[in-house]
């Protein structure tokens, strides 16, 4: 049996086929050797199927998911990446985004193509006649719910609440322009679909224990998504409060299933190629591969570690994303995080396709300007390859975000002065996460002071009594010190710009650092980009071409 990954592999080098062989030439729509949305899901293999193309559209199939567009629209607008010189027509964090930006455009296209791909899943599954174990049923329509939520959440976060609105197949061309959503009504189908999805899918052990289904949405990962959502509620609803008692619920579910764990080392969590994908801290994450893309070359996670990875100079990095200046500050003397998080002075060491070994004083010696950037190490290896991409997983949700998570609704229920031991406080979820990155780190580059002695940063209480204040905002309360914490242990991970407005809203102080940028209410969401959501094909083949 194959893994998600493997068979995203397979099922796209499928699509390229059935392209060029029977979709093209033939335009009959009506031809009854075709093979139509209505003729397809007949079988149980064909049902198991249904879903893939809702999983491949977070990747991307117009270079508008995770291989490439999105990350540049979730990282762009926050307060801790900045363009570099090499992309001077990167609007994204000049709040001022043109509604024809080629990224914003493709982003817009493939997150619809999952919401699409996600209700002719739903559609089919539901209503499939065929013979299937109802177990396996109830877990295919699971993944179907929790994708289409996903796929909202991102096109809500990006876009605001107004976005177009399909929760069931388009039939006809009358159906195609349904018009802006109501207020609340995405937020609503959100929760809906991941509370759904939390209720039908299986437990990670239970779903993993066959490795064909490594990689696929889990209960856990339903509950800790539907906590987020309800995080996340003065985004995707706007003017609405932050829901902390309801995710409070779903994360202890999460907790108290002991299926997910923080993993020893930091680093195996998206760095190391693709040794530690799926561990056991992972929630959920994107299954990248290399394979067939629109142009009939590689598709993977494709360009990461070349436009926001390694400085420019060491060995012809694109550069056009990167750390700045408050990010690398935001990092505590005795952070080893710090050094696994961004290419820095005394960091880590990088390989170049011609054998030369770059320290970052070779790096710094060989940027054109923009100094005060550093890259990232996230994602991307620590040594050149001559493809220009690779297929590194891409990590959406971690436990230490659900920990973290955690903390802040403990903590805005009132239970700061709570012991550090104590599982009812949110100090004790906290320090688990700080605990981790003050263990010994095994296998990184040997001249890394923490290889041979472990991080020093203090813990939550020593912290609290430190006096010590950090890019401005001192560190004398446990909502400062969440805030803190998910900054360094989640940076680059696509949450920083969210995380700010959603509380931001509540508290006008935590948007000071982006109105410091250009920032102000009217840019909160980019704008709707001059672009169909999908493609008219999509109509009547929006799997087909991919199974």
């Amino acid at each position: 049996m194959t893994s998600l990954k493997n068979t995203l592999r397979t099922c796209v080098a499928l699509s390229a086929v059935s392209i060029v062989s029977s979709c093209v030439p033939n335009m009959d729509l009506n031809n009854p050797e075709q093979l139509s949305v209505d003729t397809y899901y007949t079988t149980e293999a064909q049902l198991e199927a249904s879903i893939i193309p809702a999983y491949e559209a977070l990747i991307g199939q117009n270079q508008g998911g995770y291989a490439r567009a999105l990350y540049y629209n979730l990282l762009a607008p926050g307060d801790d990446f900045d363009k570099t010189f090499k992309w001077p027509n990167l609007y994204q964090d000049t709040y001022s985004t043109p509604a024809n930006e080629g990224l914003l455009k493709s982003s817009w296209q493939d997150l619809f193509n999952g919401v699409f791909a996600s209700n002719i899943a739903i559609e089919k599954i539901t209503h499939f006649e065929g013979t299937i174990d109802e177990a396996q049923k109830d877990r295919l329509l699971g993944e179907a719910y929790f994708l289409r939520a996903l796929h909202y959440m991102h096109l809500v976060q990006l876009f605001g609440e107004t976005v177009p609105y399909w929760d069931h197949p388009v039939s006809d061309a009358s159906e195609y322009y349904p018009g802006n959503a109501e207020k609340g009504q995405i937020y609503a189908l959100i929760i809906a679909d991941f509370a759904k999805a939390a209720e039908l899918l299986p437990l990670r052990s239970t779903l993993y224990a066959d490795a064909a289904n490594k990689g696929r949405a889990t209960k856990g990962t339903a509950q800790a998504y539907l906590a987020k959502a309800y995080l996340y509620r003065p985004i995707l609803e706007r003017g609405q409060a932050a829901e902390f008692g309801k995710a409070e619920a779903e994360l202890k579910k999460v907790i108290d299933s002991g299926e997910y764990k923080l993993v020893d080392n930091y680093r195996e969590n998206s760095m190391w190629g693709t040794d530690y994908e799926n561990n056991i801290e992972s929630v959920f994450e994107i299954q990248m591969f290399n394979g067939p893309d629109w142009l009939g070359g590689d598709k993977s996670d494709s360009w990461r570690w070349q436009e926001i990875g390694v400085p420019d100079g060491t060995g012809g990095s694109w550069w056009n994303l990167a750390p700045n200046q408050r990010t690398y500050d935001e990092f505590e003397e005795g952070d080893p995080r710090k050094f696994m998080t961004m290419w820095c002075p005394g960091g880590a060491y990088y390989t170049q396709l011609d054998g030369t070994v770059a320290d970052w004083d070779y790096m710094y010696a060989h940027l054109s300007s923009d100094k005060h950037l550093y890259g990232t190490r996230k994602e991307c290896p620590d040594y050149q390859i001559a493809d220009a991409d690779n297929e590194i997983n891409t990590r959406l949700m971690r436990y230490s975000d659900v920990l973290l998570m955690y903390a802040e609704c403990l903590s805005e229920a009132g239970n700061d002065n709570k012991s550090i031991t104590d599982p009812t406080g949110p100090k004790y979820y906290i320090q688990q996460v700080r605990d981790r990155a003050n263990k010994i780190v095994p296998s990184e580059q040997p001249h890394l002071w923490y290889q041979h002695e472990p991080g020093y940063i203090p813990n939550v209480d020593e912290l609290l009594a430190s006096d010590k204040v950090i890019n401005g905002v001192p560190m004398n309360t446990i909502k400062n010190i969440i805030v803190h914490e998910r900054f360094v242990e989640l940076c680059g991970e696509y949450l920083r710009y969210f995380d700010l407005l959603r509380w931001g809203l509540a508290d006008s102080k935590w948007l000071d650092s982006l109105k410091a940028l250009g920032w102000s209410e009217k840019a909160m969401y980019y704008p709707f980009p001059e672009e169909e959501p999908v493609s008219y094909t999509h109509l009547t083949l929006p799997t087909i071409l991919l199974v």
